[in-house]
């Protein structure tokens, strides 16, 4: 608490967290207006609250479709937009943009603590982000894995010790219940701090809990739908999109199609989720085998491209209910480059390609410094500063082919404060040299 009014007290650091409090509050005005809180994916969210609201989510099933839904997303989310009034879009959005206040707050500290001072490029950074400012007034869990991730790489500033180990056990815990593509983070965390541990003779428990509790709650599942899994979204993202859009690339959207449909229709013909599930994994596995360097290729290719889109779905969902079957990514994958363009210039809201120009020079910027700052530290990068890097790389690479700004949201302020320190070491570094 002294640390938050001693920032607020620092008259650069407050004019700053002022300016952006008022572009989040622009940009809620502008949600407003256009009326719609909500994509498709939030539609999930009120379901499982539904769920929970009725106690149905505690029951069991074998229907496919019903097995599906109460295993999609995880609780957290869906209990907290219970607690401001069930259905209530504007108060949750209300609510999230407190967050948004306490992100911006969160990405100047985190630049303060690595020791910035330009303040004004971090600033320009963000307003040339604006996917921090659009989900931030969605009914997603973007804001809030946001807020974790920023609270994570704040804890990663400086040396790891017990206390911050089990903060970020913590945080570890909340982002797997929030969001089903961290529930392979607690393997991939458990073996750097075992690691960890073995190189410095220390050991704390609590590197555990985060597994543990993983495999309880798909324990949990396997009670209520008879499938030992973490979420139904496994099956749906391998089936319906990774490798759907891969088959799309490599044979064309139509064999695509046909293909994705084969599978369903045999799943159909099978009695239970248990053994529905299992042949979905497998034949998604079997794809994936039968195609393994050139699927391996794609994914990272896919991952690597959306950690630079610059977000046109972002700003369509300020004017319109937009299809994210129309999304610039999924047109590449599916239509191939010529035709994406062939449709981007003809899209009708023309004004929105002239504001990603920017946007897109920025993201370079940002992605451009970074790697320059890894590059620079490569001898002196600490335990710390590794499982950041770790974090970020799974971050990006777990989304593969469907990767885009929308996913790259949570991870900006980190990434805008590296940059930033970055570009100050190497203004320092070009003045030290003319002198």
């Amino acid at each position: 608490m002294t640390t938050f009014f001693n920032n607020l007290n620092d008259s650069e650091f407050r004019k700053h967290f002022l300016f952006l409090s008022f572009f989040m509050l622009f940009f809620l005005a502008l949600r407003i207006i256009q009326g719609d809180f909500r994509l498709a994916d939030s539609e999930d969210y009120f379901a499982t609250a539904e769920l929970l609201k009725s106690g149905e989510y505690f029951s069991s099933s074998t229907d496919f479709g019903m097995a599906t839904l109460l295993t999609k997303r995880p609780f957290l989310y869906p209990i907290l937009i219970l607690f401001p009034g069930f259905s209530n879009d504007l108060v949750i959005v209300l609510l999230q943009t407190l967050l948004g206040f306490l992100n911006i707050y969160l990405t100047l500290e985190l630049f303060k603590k690595l020791g910035g001072k330009s303040f004004l490029l971090v600033t320009a950074l963000v307003l040339l982000t604006p996917s921090i400012f659009i989900y931030t007034h969605l009914v997603m869990t973007e804001a809030l894995v946001m807020t974790l991730s920023l609270l994570m790489a704040l804890q990663l500033t400086g040396k790891l010790d017990s206390k911050k180990t089990f903060r970020i056990q913590l945080i570890g815990i909340v982002l797997v219940f929030l969001k089903p593509a961290f529930y392979l983070f607690p393997i991939v965390s458990l073996l750097f701090f075992l690691f960890y541990f073995v190189r410095t003779k220390t050991f704390h428990f609590s590197v555990f809990l985060p597994l543990l509790l993983t495999i309880g709650y798909m324990g949990f599942n396997k009670e209520r739908t008879g499938y030992f899994h973490f979420s139904s979204m496994q099956n749906i993202n391998l089936i319906d999109y990774n490798l759907y859009l891969f088959k799309a690339q490599k044979e064309g959207a139509e064999a695509a199609n046909q293909w994705r449909d084969s599978v369903y229709l045999q799943v159909e013909k099978l009695p239970t989720f248990e053994q529905q599930s299992e042949f979905l994994a497998t034949e998604g596995k079997k794809a994936i085998q039968e195609n393994l360097i050139p699927y391996s290729v794609f994914h990272f290719y896919g991952a690597v491209r959306g950690s630079i889109d610059p977000g046109r779905f972002d700003l369509m969902t300020l004017v319109e209910k937009y299809d994210p079957n129309q999304g610039f990514l999924n047109m590449l994958s599916t239509a191939g480059l010529k035709k994406t363009i062939s449709n981007f210039f003809e899209y009708k809201y023309f004004w929105i390609i002239l504001i990603l120009i920017p946007i897109f020079f920025a993201t370079l910027f940002k992605w451009a410094l970074l790697f320059r700052h890894l590059w620079q530290r490569k001898k002196r990068i600490d335990f710390a500063g590794t499982f950041l890097v770790i974090f970020i790389a799974y971050a990006i690479l777990i989304t593969g082919p469907v990767n885009a700004s929308r996913y790259m949201m949570p991870l900006q302020g980190i990434l805008i404060a590296y940059a930033v320190i970055s570009w100050e070491s190497y203004r320092a570094k070009k003045s030290s040299t003319k002198q």
